[in-house]
């Protein structure tokens, strides 16, 4: 709240207010990062805040830490590119706009309560509406956001329908409350009734298929940076979410369904992405299908060793936080073609020789988006693939769809790979002195590549990370903290 004020005094201080905002929420993003990992060093219980409302734990920390992490990355990319031609005193609409959803993406992270999750929902949804179309007088960008805002609207009225049903067979918020008593899919017609709207509110922030068609066309119309901030940032909150409500009131049915929500959400993302020819457009799928392969992961989280920070929980945390440096690689690279030579697949042609630099770096991206070796992506997967496995046989049936798709994706992104070294460059996609001209963005993706690389070989410190140490997940009370 104190950045979204400081954006907001800036240009009454400042003639260059744009500069200022984007430093000013760089530094509260990394200052929020780090109180935040001082706070929660060693936590070992879940803290109640809000007469239950809100969850502190080793989740939600990792969950905060990388999503702050991350958005500060997303800045520096706003820095390096739409910083230079946004109009004098637009950046702190952006800023708070920006600071807005990360608020509500945070408390997205941390809450198992009803009202809440709506609360968060809506917080993270609506400044994220207006950043899908802030390019004022951009005809993208305003169908990106009208597209936005409506399937928002439907999908937020059903989340809430169903929340109402829950409400009104129990009488609790508290999702904790529901722990152990009659699954929500299947055991009567209102119950699944629930479920199904609870699960549509949820999947359309993680653009799980068929709540998925707003996000190519969103991923198009906004800038890179607002595209990158949806990619990663929106769709971790809303998994962290759903692996809590899965945790408390997912049985045998709801496994199951996730599951194959899963898989069919990486199967629509991985084959939609053949044939595009808009890099945005096929990030945007890829996305898709990354979403898919840990939504197959939660849907083991619903047993009661998961409730106090099983494996499906680690394996979650470890591959959002390797998935968001190999996404903001990815899109760091994209956005400095894009600034130069536009989003056509066909501006990457010559891209091995124009620039080695920005072609090695997004090849180790993709690469790790593949999820082979020598890259973190490959631990990443291989843990998700290992966790499932233990499973029996729905298990191993996930298992094989993602290695399916794990092939079926190698398609597209080596497609990349081929156009930037194999096709020859032209006069239109040929790049132009990259450190030159975007020194920032460059950084900024070798950074990322480095450290998916440094992450493959420090995989168990990583895992020793993200393994949460929580003690069991307590029931809120009234006399719980109200800070």
């Amino acid at each position: 709240m104190g950045g979204i004020a400081a954006n907001l005094m800036i240009p009454f201080l400042t003639r260059r207010p744009n500069l200022y905002c984007a430093l000013a929420t760089l530094f509260i993003l990394i200052v929020a990062a780090v109180s935040l990992v001082s706070l929660g060093a060693g936590i070992d219980s879940t803290v109640q805040h809000l007469r239950g409302m809100l969850l502190f734990d080793s989740t939600a920390l990792i969950a905060k830490a990388t999503l702050l992490l991350f958005v500060a990355g997303v800045v520096l990319m706003w820095i390096g590119h739409s910083g230079r031609t946004l109009r004098e005193g637009d950046a702190p609409e952006f800023f708070t706009l920006l600071l807005g959803a990360t608020l509500g993406m945070c408390l997205m992270t941390s809450t198992a309560n009803l009202l809440m999750i709506v609360m968060a929902v809506a917080i993270a949804s609506l400044p994220s509406y207006l950043l899908a179309g802030f390019r004022k007088g951009n005809r993208r960008a305003a169908e990106a956001s009208l597209k936005y805002v409506l399937f928002g609207a439907v999908t937020g009225a059903m989340m809430i329908y169903g929340i109402s049903f829950l409400y009104g067979i129990y009488g609790t918020l508290q999702l904790s409350d529901l722990v152990g008593k009659a699954p929500l899919l299947g055991a009567s017609a209102a119950l699944s009734l629930a479920f199904a709207g609870l699960l549509i509110g949820i999947g359309f922030k993680i653009s799980a298929v068929p709540l998925h068609f707003w996000c190519p066309d969103v991923f198009e119309g906004a800038t890179i940076e607002v595209t990158t901030f949806l990619s990663v940032a929106s769709k971790g909150a809303a998994l962290i979410l759903l692996l809590r409500v899965v945790q408390c009131v997912g049985g045998a049915n709801a496994g199951v369904t996730v599951g194959l929500l899963g898989v069919l959400t990486a199967t629509v993302g991985n084959t939609a992405a053949f044939t595009q020819t808009n890099i945005k457009r096929l990030l945007a799928y890829s996305s898709i299908a990354q979403a898919g392969y840990m939504i197959c992961l939660i849907s083991a989280a619903g047993n009661a060793r998961e409730r106090s920070g099983g494996p499906v929980t680690q394996a979650l945390l470890l591959y959002l936080m390797i998935y968001a440096v190999m996404n903001l690689g990815a899109f760091a690279v994209a956005a400095v073609v894009i600034r130069q030579n536009g989003e056509s697949l066909k501006n990457f042609a010559g891209l091995g020789r124009s620039s080695p630099l920005l072609s090695g770096v997004f090849f180790c991206c993709l690469i790790s988006l593949i999820g082979l070796p020598p890259f973190a992506g490959f631990g990443a997967k291989v843990n998700i693939l290992w966790v499932l496995a233990h499973g029996g046989g729905f298990g191993l049936f996930l298992v094989s769809a993602i290695v399916i798709n794990t092939a079926l994706s190698a398609f597209y992104y080596f497609r990349v790979i081929r156009v930037m070294y194999l096709e020859p460059a032209t006069d239109q996609s040929r790049i132009r002195s990259s450190w030159t001209r975007d020194p920032l963005g460059t950084f900024l993706a070798t950074l990322c590549a480095a450290g998916l690389v440094a992450m493959f070989f420090a995989f168990g410190s990583l895992y020793s990370v993200t393994s949460p140490k929580q003690a069991q997940y307590r029931q809120a009370s009234p006399q719980a903290s109200v800070d």
